[in-house]
């Protein structure tokens, strides 16, 4: 024990000489050669040969500072005020995260940020009324947490004296957070402090921890909730204690996003205002994941009631400051910034940035353009067993194949864990439904498995090893040749371990009928979990799974602002990166892909506002007038069920049909529409680019809406619903939109040419999977029709105009290493367009394995049309309505639109 001891003292001293701008490997190295005598003197040379192989890899770990756009009224504070803080907390919380290995660089940045955010949050000093509107973006398993827990310590130490923290819709996500706090903000254990009726918990071992074993004296935070309890009016402390504006220690209350409990803060908060009606103390409301359940969707003059719950808290202090955290902003800007006390972010809007080592959607999934599937396992068979379009009753008959094959990966992977020395806790994810019935028959089939499996480690691992057969195990040997024979660990090795490492395995059931309480209980041991999540949306949003390894994902496409949320596998995998498997469908893989290049573009477009000086409200109104907002307008107004219209801003933007209609009526139609245009065109075609694609210049907007206006697209392309696409072509009243340029794409000039169109080109072959009921979509290396470089290449963009455009993307911004794009989105040499550009695409199918799809035997005859869109301009000049297009929204798009998406929460 001492030793150990002593090896996390010098693990800590050296740790905190990197924070004070030790950066070169060979300086560590010396810093650990040095400090070994004092601190380790008897440690071996593995030990410190092991300690300085992680240290490095920490020191390697980096983060940019974020993007703010503020109002035109912002007022820097914390400078001239820095120096007269005391920043106690503050400096507890860093020395905390030190010692739990956190990278000294990060650890320094986040020092940075909290300042830069704590600067916008406002002055808890300043006098008056005042009351301020922010929010912040990140990343899904970023860390969020830990940037809004230095935040709160620094406030703490400026002044902030009421601190509420709006913890998600569940119970278990608000323990998880209030537990979070504990440590890291409260320094003492709330499940000690006593409710009404005078029970204590008896479990706790420790009435100090986190921060407040380093320093008791800031663990004095009066805790309005604890780890068992969330608000009451009636507990104990709500009745005891009164709100005093000279208190020198901060209220704390971490709160569940439901109406009855958000609704009892207001009230004791107004018993404790008195006659004034407000409390003079500086209010500081975090409102996390806030894209969920806190935004207005209901009619404009009726609120919902967690709006206006938080709205009414807000209006009880006399000086307040708001601050949403979101990884999908969407929903947050749909929030009516013209209404004074909605929650709009009105004053400040910022982006995060994510340390060099974490893993998101880019890294999982790759772009678009640019498709990355190394640890993606495709889910091929699930549909006879969870149907996509399952009912709460339905019976459940078995485990698909690929979900015991995931299985089976989780218990090789927490094997080579282990034979690696890895600590902390292992898991895995299933998530194929949310009905909680569905959820409990696939729990009981993942545990009878995994019990089958642990059975045959158990008692036949022995006689397997010396030749006896073994289905149970031939299956596992069988998944590690396929999965895992290139991590470093030989067949054997990985058996002689197996036992060990999943004895302790456990399935738990994780849905909101589940208290966090039974599954802490049924998952307490003296060691890190290792656990198998059965569950639904209560898993996939907010609950953190230590050790996410392996997942399991069969689940229909999510709005493109929750989908996001879903997506637990993203997060910090140091050191078994490279075990981490995901089980997806190549559909909704694609859907993940579309959503970070939506999220990705609004932080370029958020850099660029910074750049022009421009503010929060034009951030809003270029997120209301993005084309993917119409769906969650759609999604707002489906209760209502009446037709709406939108305007959205096409300038500056790509639109693809990327997903096609493949019944044969509508593919012998589109045949019809292009080559109907291309007769239309006629034969004056010119080189387009250098690979001589046929192109036609100054082609009438009305041939363009003609072709339009016939084809048949898919109901779940948005832009392509109904008639406004070709209606906004036809009636543009813009100079630039009134002749468009036209080109042919043609594919490698292989065998002889395609003249079924009534002109010779080589038909571009695109490799397509089966989606819902009769649809194509365009999967391989790119889930788009092109690459980034099919318009930036063409002929008609200027020369000069474009090598131009492309420097001043690179000149605009920076990138953390390994971070930096490989070529410039084609979007940002969009305002060089002297015209709209249509890109016709007539694919030759390809099918994957060579194999054609069951039922589409009818596509290999013809070819199938996808249509391709550059409209001119840029996407943050939210003030140039010539490229806005008005879209007229029919409940019958809606449910066309709606139906092909999940939405809602874990349902019985």
């Amino acid at each position: 024990m001492a030793e150990t001891e002593a090896m996390e003292r010098l693990k800590l001293a050296t740790s905190g000489a990197l924070s004070t701008g030790l950066h070169t490997e060979q300086q560590l190295r010396d810093m650990v050669a040095a400090l070994r005598p004092i601190l380790a003197p008897a440690a071996s040379d593995d030990e410190i040969d092991s300690m300085t192989r992680e240290l490095i890899q920490r020191l390697q770990i980096d983060v940019d500072l974020g993007t703010a756009v503020t109002s035109e009224d912002f007022v820097s504070w914390l400078p001239e005020r820095r120096g007269e803080i005391e920043w106690t907390r503050w400096k507890a919380y860093k020395q905390w995260l030190l010692q739990n290995d956190r990278p000294p660089k990060i650890v320094d940045k986040l020092g940075h940020l909290t300042d830069e955010i704590l600067d916008l949050v406002g002055d808890p000093k300043a006098g008056g009324t005042w009351g301020r509107r922010g929010l912040v973006i990140g990343e899904v398993q970023s860390g969020k947490t830990g940037t809004y827990l230095g935040l709160f310590n620094k406030a703490a130490d400026a002044g902030y004296r009421l601190i509420i923290v709006l913890a998600g819709s569940t119970e278990s996500l608000r323990q998880q957070t209030q537990e979070r706090l504990d440590e890291a903000f409260i320094g003492r254990d709330t499940r000690l402090i006593a409710q009404k009726g005078g029970q204590t918990n008896q479990h706790a071992s420790k009435k100090f921890l986190g921060i407040g074993l380093l320093n008791e004296t800031i663990a004095d935070a009066q805790s309005m909730t604890t780890v068992m309890q969330d608000f009451r009016k009636s507990s104990l402390m709500a009745s005891s204690i009164t709100v005093s504006e000279n208190t020198p220690s901060p209220y704390v209350f971490v709160l569940k996003k439901n109406k009855s409990v958000l609704n009892a803060v207001q009230d004791w908060l107004g018993q404790q205002a008195g006659a004034s009606g407000r409390i003079d103390l500086p209010l500081l409301l975090l409102d996390d994941e806030s894209d969920y359940a806190s935004v207005n969707t209901a009619d404009e003059d009726s609120p919902t009631a967690i709006n206006a719950a938080i709205r009414g808290i807000l209006a009880k202090f006399t000086r307040s400051s708001y601050i949403a955290f979101t990884a999908t902003p969407f929903a947050n800007i749909f929030i009516d910034h013209d209404h004074e006390n909605d929650l709009f972010p009105r004053d400040y809007v910022y982006s995060l940035e994510t340390p060099t080592n974490y893993v998101g959607a880019t890294a999982t999934f790759g772009t678009s353009d640019d498709v990355f599937e190394g640890g993606l396992m495709d889910v091929t068979d699930a549909e006879a067993y969870v149907p996509r379009q399952h009912k709460p009753n339905d019976s459940v008959p078995g485990l698909p194949p690929s979900l015991k094959l995931a299985i089976r990966t989780f218990f090789i992977a927490t094997a080579v864990r282990d034979l690696r020395g890895h600590g902390g806790g292992r898991a895995m994810l299933v998530n194929v439904s949310r009905f909680k019935n569905v959820q409990r028959q696939v729990h009981e089939l993942v545990e009878q498995y995994a019990v089958e499996l642990r059975n045959a480690v158990e008692f036949h691992a022995a006689d397997y090893a010396h030749g006896r057969p073994n289905a149970h195990l031939e299956s596992i040997e069988e998944t590690y040749v396929q999965v895992y024979s290139e991590v470093g660990f030989s067949w054997a090795q990985i058996l002689d371990a197996l036992w060990t490492s999943v004895a302790d395995v456990r399935v738990t059931l994780v849905n909101s009928d589940r208290d966090k309480a039974l599954i802490d209980q049924e998952m307490a041991w003296d060691k890190p979990p290792r656990m198998i999540a059965v569950g639904g949306d209560v898993l996939s949003r907010g609950l953190t799974l230590e050790g996410l390894t392996t997942s399991y994902f069969y689940r229909r496409a999510g709005a493109f602002d929750t989908l996001m949320q879903m997506a637990r596998w993203f997060g910090y995998r140091d050191g078994y990166e490279d075990l981490t498997r995901l089980w997806i469908t190549t559909d909704v893989a694609d859907q993940f892909r579309f959503v970070d290049d939506a999220v990705r573009e609004l932080r370029d477009d958020l850099a660029e506002m910074k750049a022009q000086r421009l503010t929060p409200a034009d951030f809003g109104l270029a997120v209301k007038k993005h084309p993917e907002s119409l769906l969650v307008t759609a999604r707002n107004k489906m209760k209502a069920a009446t037709t709406f219209k939108k305007s959205v801003s096409l300038g500056g933007r790509r639109i693809e049909t990327v997903r096609l209609n493949g019944s044969d009526g509508s593919l012998s139609t589109n045949e019809s529409a292009i080559k109907s245009l291309l007769a239309d065109l006629g034969a004056s075609a010119e080189p387009a680019n250098r690979m001589n694609w046929p192109g036609w210049r100054g082609v009438a907007k009305s041939t363009i809406a003609d072709y339009l206006d016939a084809l048949v697209t898919d109901q779940g392309e948005l832009i392509w619903t109904g008639e406004n696409l070709q209606t906004f072509v036809r009636n543009a009243k813009s100079p630039s939109m009134q002749k468009w340029d036209v080109v042919l794409v043609n594919g490698k000039k292989t065998g002889a040419p395609d003249t079924s169109l009534g002109v010779s080109f080589h038909p571009p072959e695109r490799t397509l999977s089966v989606s819902d009921g009769d649809v194509l979509r365009v999967s391989g290396a790119s889930a788009r029709l092109a690459g980034s470089t099919d318009v930036a290449s063409l002929n008609f963009i200027p020369t000069k105009a474009r090598e131009a455009a492309e420097a001043a993307f690179w000149d605009s911004r920076t990138w953390p290493e390994g971070k930096r794009p490989k070529n410039v989105p084609e979007t940002a040499v969009y305002h060089c367009l002297p015209r709209p550009v249509l890109m016709l695409y007539p694919l030759r199918a390809k099918w994957k394995n060579s194999v054609t799809p069951l039922g589409f035997e009818h596509v290999d005859g013809h070819l199938v049309v996808a249509t391709k869109i550059a409209i001119p301009g840029r996407h943050v000049n939210v003030n140039d309505t010539s490229t806005d297009a008005e879209y007229i929204i029919n409940t019958v798009a809606q449910q066309g639109w709606l139906a092909q998406l999940e939405w809602g929460t874990d349902a019985d």
